[in-house]
């Protein structure tokens, strides 16, 4: 019973390190892209949040979360609205070309 133990304990292992090696591999072939927008006449967080995310290449992300990373990135924007003029940063994630 003990070596059947040893011998899963050792089957998991192998397994969880190949699934973290493949997952940084993964990982390796997407970058975060840094832009900075300026905010037009008619622009809400919400219509810049739905222009970026669809550059987002790197997998499904809800609108929601993906527009309160814009306000988390411009602090600015938990006292106040957008104005035109105003720069937004915004990130999101972009497949690497090879």
């Amino acid at each position: 019973m003990r070596k059947v133990v040893i011998a899963l304990m050792a089957a998991l292992f192998v397994c969880v390190g190949s699934v973290s090696e493949a997952a940084e591999v993964d990982h390796r072939s997407w970058t975060v892209v840094h832009v900075s927008y300026e905010v037009q006449e008619g622009d809400t967080l919400q219509s810049v949040a739905e222009t970026y995310l669809q550059k987002n290449t790197y997998g499904k992300r809800d609108i929601d979360e993906f527009r309160e990373g814009i306000r988390e990135l411009n602090d600015w924007l938990l006292t106040r609205d957008l104005q035109k003029g105003d720069v937004l940063r915004i990130n999101y994630w972009e497949k690497v070309s090879k």
